[in-house]
């Protein structure tokens, strides 16, 4: 017998909303390059759908094999179990990613419009702007990329390529140094390093500049970045504190090519 009448957000409905994002994202996990399916599912949270069964994933990976939008091969060169899966990007799957993304800027409108109604809407469901402010002033933590894992660290230059992430309470000073995943990344590190920082709750971004790709993710998110100014965390959060960090309006140039001994290619 079938219950009406009760939902449980994050479970069938919304989500099972969210999974129609599957394809595309995985079309766009291999554009940036070659993947195991098992590094494919550990990326799913990026995007929303670690909800997705793992079963769930693998079956997308076989039916796109079958269109001929990846192809696979054994990784012969695996140390330790059974050779591994390697996905490939095809042209086909290119094409189908182009048109997945097309697709997706059409509805942006629409989910703008969407978000901002709730926007005006939400004092009438029972939750006070008042209550809201409260909660994300006892949340606040901003976030400043850094090559080190104190206050008193270098900040980094390039936001998607710094070592670690500083999210900090501007006023009380409690911070988290959070290694930055994207670091060593073949490519896209910036969107990697903006999505990784927004799943751990920041209400700003602090940084020299943002490439267009992490501008674009950072800003979707409604969250404000600021021009960081300072050579250490420290200067940065006195300069924060004070106001006198202006807005980032615009995303910067993407970043090619980086120092240290490395070369990366990519957008930061």
């Amino acid at each position: 017998m079938r219950m009406r009448g009760r939902f449980q957000c994050g479970s069938r409905g919304c989500s099972h909303r969210m999974g129609q994002f599957l394809d595309p994202a995985l079309l766009l996990l291999l554009e940036q390059s070659p993947a195991h399916g098992y590094t494919l599912l550990s990326r799913m949270a990026e995007f929303g759908l670690d909800f997705l069964a793992p079963t769930v994933i693998y079956r997308a990976l076989r039916e796109m094999e079958d269109r001929g939008w990846v192809t696979s091969t054994m990784d012969e060169e695996t140390t330790q179990g059974p050779p591994r899966r390697v996905y490939t990007l095809t042209s086909t799957g290119r094409q189908v990613l182009r048109c997945c993304i097309a697709q997706l800027q059409g509805t942006q409108q629409i989910l703008e419009y969407l978000l901002a109604l709730h926007e005006e809407l939400a004092p009438e469901d029972g939750t006070s702007a008042e209550s809201t402010s409260t909660l994300t002033e006892a949340t606040m933590r901003v976030v400043i990329p850094a090559n080190g894992a104190n206050l008193d660290t270098p900040t980094s230059p390039i936001f998607g390529r710094s070592q670690y992430f500083i999210l900090v309470d501007p006023e009380t000073l409690e911070f988290e140094a959070l290694p930055n995943p994207a670091l060593d990344a073949p490519g896209g590190a910036g969107v990697q390093a903006a999505q990784t920082v927004l799943q751990h709750g920041v209400s700003a971004v602090i940084a020299p500049s943002l490439g267009p790709n992490a501008f674009r993710v950072i800003r979707a998110a409604g969250i404000p970045a600021y021009r960081m100014e300072g050579a250490t965390v420290r200067e940065v959060l006195a300069a924060y504190n004070a106001g006198q960090l202006p807005l980032l309006e615009t995303p910067g140039d993407d970043h090619v090519g980086l120092g240290g001994g490395r070369r990366h290619h990519g957008r930061s």
